[in-house]
């Protein structure tokens, strides 16, 4: 996630949206979320990054989309 010259990147929208919706009880992502953006040098180690420390992996691409990975879909066990 980054902002580079004050545009945020896709996963850091995503991530003031998923805030926004957990204050109004509507939550849009797993509570324990890590957002990456997809298509970066380092999006592979960061989705095993957020899935070792037992966060679900939001990748969000560039259109705005998303894919949830909980950890459990990659090491097929409960992490947490």
């Amino acid at each position: 996630m980054s902002v580079e010259n004050g545009v945020q990147s896709p996963a850091s929208r995503l991530m003031d949206e998923a805030i926004d919706r957990a204050i109004e009880e509507r939550p849009i992502v797993p509570e324990r979320s890590s957002f990456i953006d997809a298509g970066t040098p380092y999006t592979d180690r960061k989705i095993w990054q957020a899935v070792e420390e037992g966060y679900a992996a939001v990748v969000v691409y560039p259109d705005g989309s998303k894919r949830v990975v909980p950890p459990e879909a990659i090491v097929g066990r409960d992490v947490a």
